[in-house]
């Protein structure tokens, strides 16, 4: 099987179980490799809901993982926990989630600008990369949520919710920034832009980031597209964090904090 490849329709579960480094992991360098390699992902509602708009957008055949129980009433609470014991994997959403994860998906999929995009020759949604970091050798993959290929050059195009504890209900030029920054969308573009031009050896023409508001009745929806100067930056960023993990990788080390760790405290003799 060749080191290189680009996979239509892999499954989530077994994209997982392929070794490599992915845009998820090297994001969490940014606390630190320890955090990266031990913190173990937990959904919240939030990620949930994302999850959701997802699988309606562009995977429809995942919506199985996803139940609609109420939250409250009584029983509720023991109903719903034992559906989740019977079904790890799956996502539980309520009544008012799964209402507000249709809207969501809805405005997405009427939206002009993505109903151009997924309407482009060589559209192909849930596709997988699988290769080799080019100078270390380390296994790399990714996941694109949207992928273009035709004799006239390569698009990229992710969706993402925008909502939750860390963003303001409605959209603006700043909140965006902040919410593209902090949780590492640009770093995940330029690892797929990496991941594009070592198995193909092509560079994508661009790359769109779809967002819709999930915390405002109108649903608000942008499609983003970074600068190359930004983009720059977050290569710089990327760079540096494929070194490290490279030594961590080599050595089996990986030192740092584990975010969210509680924390060891020895008093001095003046407190």
């Amino acid at each position: 099987m060749s080191k290189h490849q680009i996979v239509s329709g892999l499954p989530f579960a077994e994209y997982k179980k392929n070794p490599g480094v992915n845009a998820s992991f090297l994001k969490k360098f940014n606390v630190s490799p320890k955090h990266a390699v031990e913190d173990v992902f937990e959904g919240n509602d939030a990620t949930d809901l994302g999850s959701y708009i997802h699988a309606l957008a562009l995977d429809p055949s995942s919506l199985s993982q996803f139940n609609c129980m109420p939250t409250t009433g009584e029983g509720s609470r023991t109903a719903r926990a034992i559906w989740l014991k019977e079904n790890p994997e799956g996502i539980l959403l309520s009544p008012k989630q799964m209402e507000n994860g249709k809207a969501c998906a809805q405005v997405i999929k009427e939206y002009d600008l993505f109903r151009e995009f997924v309407s482009m020759d060589g559209y192909e949604p849930e596709v997988t990369i699988l290769t080799e970091h080019p100078k270390y050798g380390f296994p790399m993959k990714a996941r694109l949520d949207m992928l273009v290929r035709n004799e006239n050059g390569i698009w990229i195009g992710d969706i993402k919710s925008f909502g939750g504890s860390n963003n303001s209900n409605a959209m603006t030029k700043k909140s965006l920034f902040y919410c593209i920054r902090d949780r590492g969308y640009d770093l995940q573009l330029v690892h797929y832009r990496r991941c594009i031009q070592q198995v193909l050896n092509r560079t994508p023409e661009a790359m769109y980031l779809f967002f819709v508001e999930t915390g405002t009745p109108g649903h608000d929806r942008i499609r983003v597209e970074l600068d190359e100067g930004w983009l720059a930056h977050a290569e710089m960023r990327l760079d540096e964090y494929y070194r490290i993990y490279n030594d961590c990788w080599l050595s089996g080390v990986y030192p740092g904090i584990n975010f969210g760790s509680p924390l060891k405290l020895t008093l001095g003799d003046t407190l």
